[in-house]
């Protein structure tokens, strides 16, 4: 199995997890689990093949992806949670790391399919932000993109180290390994300390 092969999986299963979570706080049944945990983990992957003619779809292709969902899925669904908020908190960590594992290897795919650097990046924050966007409407939530928490920058800065270590002509491995530990620490670090990006009027006189 290669590198990168690997890091899908791993964001794959990632994703799921997120969406799993998210149907554990609404508690919905079995199937719901494997719905929501389905929407990030294959949700925005699919908007990018469509968008560059990827054909067939990648988890068409491959119905790993689809296994590696719903057995994630399965795993939350009969697994203990004790400690309360522990399902949030992991969530918001699976999340981040599907986050940056998506947006690097969404901006690779487009690369690899001459898209040009700037749509590789926008296509490369499609595919890391719009499953998760899909998990949230259904959950009745606001989407974390729309709210102040640092989200799709997180993803933007993976995109975009992606492509400036591939225009150094570094190899594909290194340029993923890069762009993942880039999105990840972003996101990472405003989790901790809870950054947020200024909302219109926030210092405005009432």
């Amino acid at each position: 199995m290669s590198f990168v092969y690997t890091l899908e999986m791993l964001g794959t299963a990632a994703f799921a997890v997120s969406g799993a979570l998210a149907a554990s706080r609404k508690r919905m049944d079995i199937f719901g689990f494997c719905v929501l945990a389905l929407m990030p983990a294959v949700g925005g992957g699919t908007i990018r093949d469509i968008i560059i003619d990827r054909v067939p779809v990648f988890w068409v292709a491959d119905n790993r992806y689809i296994a590696v969902a719903i057995i994630a899925a399965l795993v939350v669904f009969f697994a203990p949670h004790r400690r309360p908020g522990i399902r949030r908190e992991i969530l918001v960590w699976t999340d981040a790391l599907g986050l940056a594992l998506f947006a690097a290897l969404g901006t690779e795919i487009c690369l690899q399919f001459d898209t040009g650097p700037l749509v590789a990046v926008m296509l490369g924050v499609t595919t890391a932000v719009t499953g998760g966007m899909i998990r949230d409407i259904i959950c009745n939530e606001i989407p974390l993109i729309l709210s102040r928490e640092i989200y799709a920058t997180a993803a933007f800065a993976a995109s975009l180290a992606f492509v400036a270590a591939d225009k150094l002509a570094l190899s594909d491995n290194t340029s993923l390994a890069i762009a993942v530990v880039t999105g990840l620490l972003i996101r990472g670090l405003a989790i901790v300390f809870n950054w947020s990006l200024p909302s219109f009027g926030a210092n405005r006189d009432k």
